[in-house]
């Protein structure tokens, strides 16, 4: 095979590999890459190359490591809920396992009959599926792990300490390459019930998403397009899209058949309430699957018109979606680019697929800078510059614009401590020489200035300290203690996007008070404790998928913000997963958001603290982010 085939993935990038490792037993890629270690050749992990960013390209030389062929779905266990999966299984191969038992994989990327589940994992990916049962993220259980050196680590959700499993989520194999993946599987609901709704604009249909989740209403699905998108489909597809409409989503709700009709009655009123034109109920399993089809094949519908299609990515949250879409509408025409858009709407989650010849340079140098612009535009209206695509290294470059510098310093450092000799698909996801080039960082309160002014004094003085909220889990007397009870403010609690936003020192149980008194509910518990303890300690490990940003003080005293009111973001390392279960041992964490909910959930169940021992990853990004062990690691203690 020549290497030239693997020069390149769905981006632009196209960079021939030095050599290309098919990896057919799972048991030979810690040997490989004990190999490469040796004699320091950086290498790419690959399956099926999906990528739109350029994370499967080989910038540096060296080896593919294709794990494609490693494509056998080991067990499904449907009574435990779980199937086990080799790297290169891809999700059409799951699903079509998993249909006839009654079962389904939750996320369903539009490529999923070929992307596979480890790239899934790299990337983050969701899909339509994502605003009810969340992203790749959520639906990983356990996971075997090959570190850049060779070294092979166990991972599961049932480790004490922070959530590495979250961590290599979105890392696009910047961290080492995946050997096995344990992953939920779920029941199908009995009754589904699909519907295309058309309006005569974007804004319309978009709003009507906003307008659902307000009412409390979470669809299984929820997709939009646009004209352009829906005529090219029918040219293509032939999927039933009405073709006299601005714009048109496509809804599913699953459940009981009493739960689904009341549902459907007031996802019809709230459409009618921003003017939709049609509401067609699928009337077969049949149409169903042809409204589905036709979504699915948005991106080939677009290839057919023009030699390269460039996808876009961007996340910002649902209540901008209408002024995200005016700029990015704006944009496109300003440069006179032919684009059509798409979303995952119920994320705010958007793909402007833009359609060009690239042996035209200047039309590609255009179509790159349009890209690069809305990227920014996302930024600017609050998201991210990918919500499930990376950043690979395409991408790079608006980071700097998304990210402060002490941030995009955390995620190098991440980086260096599990990847010192940076092989691991080098020259992605970071951008380079960005320290003049990053985002200014805002103002700190005074609170969390005092705070870094503390932790800089004990530095200095060679002081280790515990952090502390309630002291309701930190079991010593000892001095050196930082105490967050001055972070006690609820900052906002959103009811248009459904986030709250508060400091890390507030109670739960004032905290409740106030979800109670706003008529929202969350998962956590009205008990003892901070939010901060909470998250930090472990012992509410439900908790970590509900949380959406995190502001930290870290031990050299630089204060790092990632995330916000986003139901998606896979720019960079999930540095909510990071701080999650730390148990305040790589920082102070000073702030959260995480999710709401119109209508009551179930607690999250609290297990007793766990004390995280010999966890290698853990292990070498504390020495990296915390080489004087200021905050220590205390038995039978947690520092929250």
């Amino acid at each position: 095979v020549s290497l030239s085939v693997y020069a390149y993935d769905c981006s632009l990038s196209r960079t021939r590999p030095d050599a290309l490792i098919h990896l057919r037993r799972a048991d030979v890629i810690a040997p490989v890459l004990k190999v490469l270690y040796r004699y320091h050749i950086p290498f790419v992990p690959r399956a099926s190359a999906t990528n739109h960013a350029g994370s499967c390209a080989a910038l540096n030389g060296g080896v593919i490591l294709n794990v494609a062929p490693l494509n056998k779905i080991l067990q499904i266990n449907t009574q435990a809920g779980f199937a086990l999966v080799e790297p290169g299984v891809t999700g059409g191969d799951l699903q079509d396992a998993l249909a006839p038992l009654g079962f389904f994989y939750a996320p369903d990327p539009a490529s999923e009959r070929v992307c596979s589940l480890s790239g899934n994992l790299a990337q983050n990916a969701s899909g339509a599926r994502c605003m009810k049962y969340g992203g790749t993220i959520d639906h990983v259980l356990e996971v075997d792990f090959v570190m850049p050196n060779g070294t092979e680590i166990h991972l599961s959700r049932q480790d004490g300490g922070p959530d590495f499993i979250g961590l290599i989520a979105g890392s696009e194999g910047t961290l080492g390459v995946i050997k096995q993946l344990k992953v939920k599987i779920l029941p199908v609901a009995k009754h589904i019930k699909t519907f295309l709704v058309t309006f005569p604009s974007l804004a319309d249909s978009v709003q009507t998403v906003s307008d659902l989740a307000a009412e409390g209403i979470i669809p299984r699905c929820v997709e939009a397009m646009d004209d352009i998108t829906t005529r090219a489909v029918e040219e293509f597809a032939h999927a039933g899209y009405p073709l006299d409409a601005k714009a048109l989503l496509i809804l599913e709700l699953d459940g009981t058949p009493a739960e689904i009709d009341e549902q459907e009655k007031q996802l019809e009123e709230i459409c009618l309430k921003n003017h939709s034109l049609k509401f067609l109920p699928a009337k077969t399993e049949a149409e169903r699957q042809r409204l589905w089809f036709g979504r699915r094949a948005a991106y080939a519908a677009m290839a057919r018109l023009a030699p390269n299609v460039m996808v876009g990515d961007g996340t910002v949250p649902r209540s901008e979606l209408p002024r995200a879409l005016a700029k990015v509408r704006r944009i496109l025409d300003e440069q006179h680019i032919y684009a059509s858009l798409l979303f995952h709407a119920g994320d705010g989650n958007f793909h402007p697929q833009i359609i060009f010849d690239e042996r035209n340079r200047p039309d590609t140098v255009r179509v790159t800078r349009a890209l690069k612009e809305i990227l920014q535009a996302c930024v600017d209206c609050g998201g991210t510059v990918s919500g499930e695509h990376g950043i690979g290294v395409e991408k790079r470059s608006v980071m700097a614009y998304q990210y402060d510098k002490p941030t995009l310093d955390l995620f190098t450092q991440i980086k260096k401590a599990l990847d010192p000799e940076n092989l691991a698909n080098p020259l992605k996801l970071i951008p380079v020489n960005y320290d003049e080039k990053a985002r200014a960082q805002a103002a700190l309160s005074p609170a969390i200035k005092q705070l870094a002014d503390k932790i800089l004094m004990r530095k200095n003085a060679h002081a280790p300290c515990l952090i502390t909220g309630e002291n309701s889990r930190l079991k010593t007397k000892a001095a050196n203690i930082i105490s967050t009870q001055t972070l006690n403010r609820i900052l906002e609690i959103d009811k248009t996007n459904y986030t709250v936003t508060a400091e890390a020192g507030v109670a739960l149980k004032t905290l409740a008070r106030a979800l109670k008194q706003a008529g929202v509910y969350s998962v956590l518990p009205d008990s003892k404790g901070t939010l901060g303890g909470a998250f930090c300690s472990g012992c509410l490990p439900s908790f970590y998928a509900q949380v959406l940003g995190v502001d930290a003080l870290l031990p050299d005293g630089s204060y790092v913000r990632y995330g916000g009111k986003l139901m998606k973001n896979a720019a960079g390392y999930h540095l909510t997963r990071l701080f999650a279960g730390s148990q305040g041992t790589l920082g102070i964490v000073t702030q959260l958001t995480f999710k709401i909910y119109a209508r009551p959930v179930p607690t999250a169940p609290e297990k007793p603290f766990v004390r995280a021992s010999g966890n290698l990853p853990w292990a070498a990004i504390k020495k990296q982010l915390d080489p004087g062990d200021l905050f220590p690691v205390l038995a039978g203690e947690t520092n929250v």
